[in-house]
Protein backbone atom coordinates (compact mmCIF):
# COMPACT_ATOMS: atom_id res chain seq x y z
CA UNK A 1 0.00 0.00 0.00
CA UNK A 2 1.40 3.42 -0.93
CA UNK A 3 1.37 6.40 1.40
CA UNK A 4 -1.48 8.17 -0.41
CA UNK A 5 -3.78 5.17 0.02
CA UNK A 6 -2.70 4.90 3.68
CA UNK A 7 -3.19 8.53 4.72
CA UNK A 8 -6.25 9.67 2.76
CA UNK A 9 -8.93 7.57 4.51
CA UNK A 10 -7.41 8.02 7.98
CA UNK A 11 -7.14 11.79 7.67
CA UNK A 12 -10.61 11.88 6.14
CA UNK A 13 -12.15 9.98 9.05
CA UNK A 14 -10.28 12.22 11.49
CA UNK A 15 -11.90 15.23 9.81
CA UNK A 16 -15.30 13.49 10.01
CA UNK A 17 -14.95 12.97 13.77
CA UNK A 18 -14.09 16.64 14.27
CA UNK A 19 -16.90 17.70 11.93
CA UNK A 20 -19.50 15.71 13.86
CA UNK A 21 -18.23 17.07 17.19
CA UNK A 22 -18.35 20.71 16.08
CA UNK A 23 -21.71 20.11 14.39
CA UNK A 24 -23.25 18.82 17.62
CA UNK A 25 -22.17 22.03 19.38
CA UNK A 26 -23.64 24.23 16.63
CA UNK A 27 -26.89 22.25 16.59
CA UNK A 28 -27.64 23.42 20.14
CA UNK A 29 -27.84 27.03 18.93
CA UNK A 30 -29.13 26.69 15.36
CA UNK A 31 -32.86 27.24 14.75
CA UNK A 32 -34.12 26.11 11.32
CA UNK A 33 -37.25 28.27 11.47
CA UNK A 34 -37.88 32.00 11.55
CA UNK A 35 -35.03 34.34 10.63
CA UNK A 36 -32.32 31.77 9.97
CA UNK A 37 -29.82 34.33 8.74
CA UNK A 38 -30.08 36.18 12.07
CA UNK A 39 -29.62 32.89 13.93
CA UNK A 40 -26.39 32.19 12.03
CA UNK A 41 -25.13 35.73 12.66
CA UNK A 42 -25.89 35.36 16.37
CA UNK A 43 -23.93 32.10 16.48
CA UNK A 44 -21.03 33.82 14.75
CA UNK A 45 -20.99 37.03 16.81
CA UNK A 46 -22.75 36.41 20.15
CA UNK A 47 -22.25 32.76 21.13
CA UNK A 48 -18.89 32.29 22.90
CA UNK A 49 -16.43 30.86 20.36
CA UNK A 50 -19.34 30.38 17.97
CA UNK A 51 -17.29 31.81 15.11
CA UNK A 52 -14.56 29.26 15.81
CA UNK A 53 -16.86 26.23 15.88
CA UNK A 54 -18.68 27.42 12.78
CA UNK A 55 -15.44 27.78 10.84
CA UNK A 56 -14.11 24.51 12.26
CA UNK A 57 -17.30 22.72 11.19
CA UNK A 58 -17.03 24.19 7.71
CA UNK A 59 -13.33 23.34 7.36
CA UNK A 60 -13.64 19.79 8.68
CA UNK A 61 -16.67 19.09 6.48
CA UNK A 62 -14.89 20.34 3.38
CA UNK A 63 -11.73 18.43 4.30
CA UNK A 64 -13.63 15.18 4.88
CA UNK A 65 -15.47 15.32 1.55
CA UNK A 66 -12.38 16.37 -0.44
CA UNK A 67 -10.27 13.62 1.15
CA UNK A 68 -12.99 11.05 0.53
CA UNK A 69 -13.24 12.22 -3.08
CA UNK A 70 -9.47 11.82 -3.48
CA UNK A 71 -9.71 8.39 -1.83
CA UNK A 72 -12.36 7.34 -4.35
CA UNK A 73 -10.31 8.77 -7.24
CA UNK A 74 -7.29 6.84 -5.95
CA UNK A 75 -9.35 3.66 -6.27
CA UNK A 76 -10.59 4.69 -9.70
CA UNK A 77 -7.20 5.66 -11.15
CA UNK A 78 -5.58 2.47 -9.84
CA UNK A 79 -8.61 0.49 -11.08
CA UNK A 80 -9.10 -1.14 -7.71
CA UNK A 81 -12.77 -1.53 -8.51
CA UNK A 82 -11.63 -4.69 -10.32
CA UNK A 83 -10.52 -6.36 -7.10
CA UNK A 84 -13.15 -5.09 -4.67
CA UNK A 85 -16.61 -6.66 -4.35
CA UNK A 86 -19.20 -4.83 -6.42
CA UNK A 87 -21.21 -4.01 -3.30
CA UNK A 88 -18.21 -2.35 -1.65
CA UNK A 89 -17.58 -0.15 -4.69
CA UNK A 90 -21.25 0.87 -4.86
CA UNK A 91 -21.21 1.70 -1.15
CA UNK A 92 -18.12 3.88 -1.57
CA UNK A 93 -19.54 5.82 -4.54
CA UNK A 94 -22.98 6.32 -2.96
CA UNK A 95 -21.36 7.47 0.29
CA UNK A 96 -19.37 10.07 -1.64
CA UNK A 97 -22.51 11.32 -3.40
CA UNK A 98 -24.29 11.62 -0.05
CA UNK A 99 -21.32 13.49 1.39
CA UNK A 100 -21.57 16.11 -1.35
CA UNK A 101 -25.30 16.41 -0.68
CA UNK A 102 -24.52 16.93 3.00
CA UNK A 103 -22.21 19.81 2.07
CA UNK A 104 -24.96 21.19 -0.14
CA UNK A 105 -27.55 21.15 2.66
CA UNK A 106 -25.02 22.85 4.92
CA UNK A 107 -24.61 25.57 2.29
CA UNK A 108 -28.39 26.10 2.28
CA UNK A 109 -28.46 26.30 6.08
CA UNK A 110 -26.32 29.44 6.04
CA UNK A 111 -29.64 31.19 5.52
CA UNK A 112 -28.07 33.94 3.45
CA UNK A 113 -28.87 34.91 -0.12
CA UNK A 114 -26.50 32.29 -1.56
CA UNK A 115 -28.01 29.53 0.56
CA UNK A 116 -31.56 30.47 -0.39
CA UNK A 117 -30.56 30.72 -4.06
CA UNK A 118 -28.92 27.27 -3.99
CA UNK A 119 -31.96 25.72 -2.32
CA UNK A 120 -34.35 27.21 -4.87
CA UNK A 121 -32.20 26.10 -7.81
CA UNK A 122 -32.02 22.58 -6.39
CA UNK A 123 -35.80 22.49 -5.87
CA UNK A 124 -36.45 23.81 -9.39
CA UNK A 125 -34.18 21.13 -10.88
CA UNK A 126 -35.98 18.35 -9.01
CA UNK A 127 -39.36 19.70 -10.07
CA UNK A 128 -38.42 19.36 -13.75
CA UNK A 129 -38.82 15.58 -13.36
CA UNK A 130 -41.90 14.51 -15.31
CA UNK A 131 -45.06 13.67 -13.31
CA UNK A 132 -43.45 13.19 -9.87
CA UNK A 133 -41.06 16.15 -9.79
CA UNK A 134 -43.08 18.35 -7.44
CA UNK A 135 -43.82 15.71 -4.74
CA UNK A 136 -40.23 14.45 -4.89
CA UNK A 137 -38.95 18.01 -4.51
CA UNK A 138 -41.10 18.46 -1.40
CA UNK A 139 -39.24 15.55 0.19
CA UNK A 140 -36.07 17.69 0.15
CA UNK A 141 -37.24 21.30 0.53
CA UNK A 142 -40.63 22.74 1.46
CA UNK A 143 -41.17 26.28 0.12
CA UNK A 144 -42.32 28.92 2.56
CA UNK A 145 -41.72 29.21 6.30
CA UNK A 146 -40.28 25.69 6.55
CA UNK A 147 -37.73 26.21 3.76
CA UNK A 148 -34.74 25.32 5.97
CA UNK A 149 -36.36 22.63 8.13
CA UNK A 150 -35.94 19.62 5.82
CA UNK A 151 -32.35 20.53 4.83
CA UNK A 152 -31.67 20.82 8.57
CA UNK A 153 -33.04 17.31 9.22
CA UNK A 154 -31.04 15.87 6.34
CA UNK A 155 -27.85 17.67 7.33
CA UNK A 156 -27.98 16.96 11.05
CA UNK A 157 -29.68 13.59 11.20
CA UNK A 158 -30.58 11.52 8.14
CA UNK A 159 -27.48 12.00 5.98
CA UNK A 160 -24.82 11.56 8.72
CA UNK A 161 -26.52 8.39 9.97
CA UNK A 162 -26.83 6.97 6.45
CA UNK A 163 -23.24 7.85 5.54
CA UNK A 164 -21.84 6.28 8.70
CA UNK A 165 -23.98 3.19 8.12
CA UNK A 166 -22.78 2.81 4.53
CA UNK A 167 -19.17 3.44 5.54
CA UNK A 168 -19.17 1.21 8.60
CA UNK A 169 -16.87 -1.32 6.97
CA UNK A 170 -14.48 1.42 5.85
CA UNK A 171 -14.59 2.98 9.31
CA UNK A 172 -13.66 -0.31 10.97
CA UNK A 173 -10.82 -0.82 8.50
CA UNK A 174 -9.44 2.73 8.43
CA UNK A 175 -10.32 3.99 11.93
CA UNK A 176 -7.61 6.57 12.71
CA UNK A 177 -5.49 6.33 15.81
CA UNK A 178 -5.19 9.32 18.18
CA UNK A 179 -2.16 10.79 16.38
CA UNK A 180 -4.16 11.22 13.17
CA UNK A 181 -7.05 12.84 15.03
CA UNK A 182 -4.63 15.10 16.94
CA UNK A 183 -2.81 16.13 13.75
CA UNK A 184 -6.06 16.84 11.94
CA UNK A 185 -7.42 18.69 14.97
CA UNK A 186 -4.38 20.96 15.22
CA UNK A 187 -4.29 21.70 11.49
CA UNK A 188 -8.00 22.37 11.13
CA UNK A 189 -8.15 24.38 14.38
CA UNK A 190 -5.41 26.63 13.00
CA UNK A 191 -7.48 26.97 9.84
CA UNK A 192 -10.53 27.99 11.91
CA UNK A 193 -8.47 30.48 13.90
CA UNK A 194 -6.64 32.24 11.10
CA UNK A 195 -8.72 31.86 7.92
CA UNK A 196 -11.59 34.32 7.76
CA UNK A 197 -14.95 32.87 6.71
CA UNK A 198 -16.63 34.01 3.54
CA UNK A 199 -18.97 36.96 3.70
CA UNK A 200 -22.61 36.03 4.30
CA UNK A 201 -24.94 38.01 2.03
CA UNK A 202 -28.16 39.14 3.76
CA UNK A 203 -31.26 37.72 2.03
CA UNK A 204 -32.61 41.20 1.27
CA UNK A 205 -29.31 42.55 -0.14
CA UNK A 206 -29.07 43.63 -3.77
CA UNK A 207 -26.12 41.94 -5.50
CA UNK A 208 -25.37 41.46 -9.22
CA UNK A 209 -24.99 37.67 -8.95
CA UNK A 210 -24.77 34.84 -6.46
CA UNK A 211 -23.04 31.48 -6.67
CA UNK A 212 -23.67 28.04 -5.27
CA UNK A 213 -21.06 25.91 -3.44
CA UNK A 214 -17.81 25.33 -5.32
CA UNK A 215 -18.66 21.76 -6.39
CA UNK A 216 -22.04 22.88 -7.77
CA UNK A 217 -20.76 25.75 -9.88
CA UNK A 218 -20.04 23.59 -12.93
CA UNK A 219 -23.69 22.50 -12.95
CA UNK A 220 -24.69 26.14 -12.43
CA UNK A 221 -22.67 26.97 -15.55
CA UNK A 222 -24.33 24.17 -17.54
CA UNK A 223 -27.75 25.42 -16.48
CA UNK A 224 -27.15 28.57 -18.51
CA UNK A 225 -26.78 26.56 -21.71
CA UNK A 226 -28.85 23.41 -21.17
CA UNK A 227 -32.35 22.59 -19.89
CA UNK A 228 -32.46 22.05 -16.10
CA UNK A 229 -33.54 18.42 -16.45
CA UNK A 230 -30.55 17.64 -18.67
CA UNK A 231 -27.91 19.71 -16.85
CA UNK A 232 -29.06 19.05 -13.29
CA UNK A 233 -30.33 15.47 -13.36
CA UNK A 234 -29.71 13.48 -16.53
CA UNK A 235 -26.00 14.26 -17.03
CA UNK A 236 -25.03 13.83 -13.33
CA UNK A 237 -27.26 10.76 -13.11
CA UNK A 238 -25.66 9.12 -16.15
CA UNK A 239 -22.19 9.82 -14.79
CA UNK A 240 -23.08 8.32 -11.40
CA UNK A 241 -24.68 5.27 -13.02
CA UNK A 242 -21.62 4.64 -15.23
CA UNK A 243 -19.34 4.99 -12.22
CA UNK A 244 -21.44 2.51 -10.23
CA UNK A 245 -21.52 -0.01 -13.09
CA UNK A 246 -17.80 0.14 -13.88
CA UNK A 247 -16.84 -2.98 -11.83
CA UNK A 248 -19.33 -5.11 -13.79
CA UNK A 249 -16.80 -5.34 -16.63
CA UNK A 250 -14.53 -7.47 -14.46
CA UNK A 251 -17.49 -9.55 -13.28
CA UNK A 252 -18.59 -10.08 -16.88
CA UNK A 253 -15.09 -11.13 -17.95
CA UNK A 254 -15.08 -13.90 -15.37
CA UNK A 255 -18.62 -15.02 -16.15
CA UNK A 256 -18.13 -14.95 -19.95
CA UNK A 257 -14.48 -15.78 -20.68
CA UNK A 258 -15.22 -16.15 -24.40
CA UNK A 259 -16.29 -12.48 -24.51
CA UNK A 260 -13.47 -11.24 -22.29
CA UNK A 261 -11.82 -9.14 -25.02
CA UNK A 262 -15.03 -7.34 -25.95
CA UNK A 263 -15.97 -6.74 -22.32
CA UNK A 264 -12.50 -5.41 -21.47
CA UNK A 265 -12.64 -3.05 -24.45
CA UNK A 266 -16.05 -1.76 -23.36
CA UNK A 267 -14.81 -1.33 -19.79
CA UNK A 268 -11.75 0.60 -20.98
CA UNK A 269 -13.92 2.84 -23.16
CA UNK A 270 -16.28 3.53 -20.24
CA UNK A 271 -13.31 4.19 -17.95
CA UNK A 272 -11.90 6.65 -20.48
CA UNK A 273 -15.22 8.47 -20.80
CA UNK A 274 -15.45 8.80 -17.01
CA UNK A 275 -11.95 10.27 -16.79
CA UNK A 276 -12.76 12.73 -19.60
CA UNK A 277 -16.03 13.68 -17.88
CA UNK A 278 -14.25 14.26 -14.57
CA UNK A 279 -11.65 16.40 -16.31
CA UNK A 280 -14.31 18.45 -18.10
CA UNK A 281 -16.26 18.95 -14.86
CA UNK A 282 -13.06 20.01 -13.10
CA UNK A 283 -12.28 22.56 -15.83
CA UNK A 284 -15.83 23.94 -15.70
CA UNK A 285 -15.56 24.23 -11.91
CA UNK A 286 -12.21 26.01 -12.16
CA UNK A 287 -13.59 28.38 -14.81
CA UNK A 288 -16.62 29.15 -12.64
CA UNK A 289 -14.48 29.79 -9.56
CA UNK A 290 -12.27 32.23 -11.49
CA UNK A 291 -14.75 34.04 -13.74
CA UNK A 292 -18.07 33.12 -12.15
CA UNK A 293 -20.65 30.53 -13.23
Amino acid sequence: MNRVSFYLPRLGLSALILCIGSGVILAFYYRPTGNVFRTVEEITTLVPYGWFFRQLHYGTGQAFVILMFLHTMDHLVRRRYRIYPFREWVTLVLSLALCFHTLFTGFILKGDQEGIFAGRIFLNIIETLPVAGRPIGRLFIAPGEGFFFLPYLYHCLFLPILIIYLMRGHIREWLPDPKFILSAGIGLSLYALFVKPGLDIPPEASVPSVSGPWFFQAIQTLLKALPPLLAGLIIPGLFLACLLLLPLGNTGSRALPSKKGIIRTAETALYGLLIIALGAYGLLTLRALIWGP
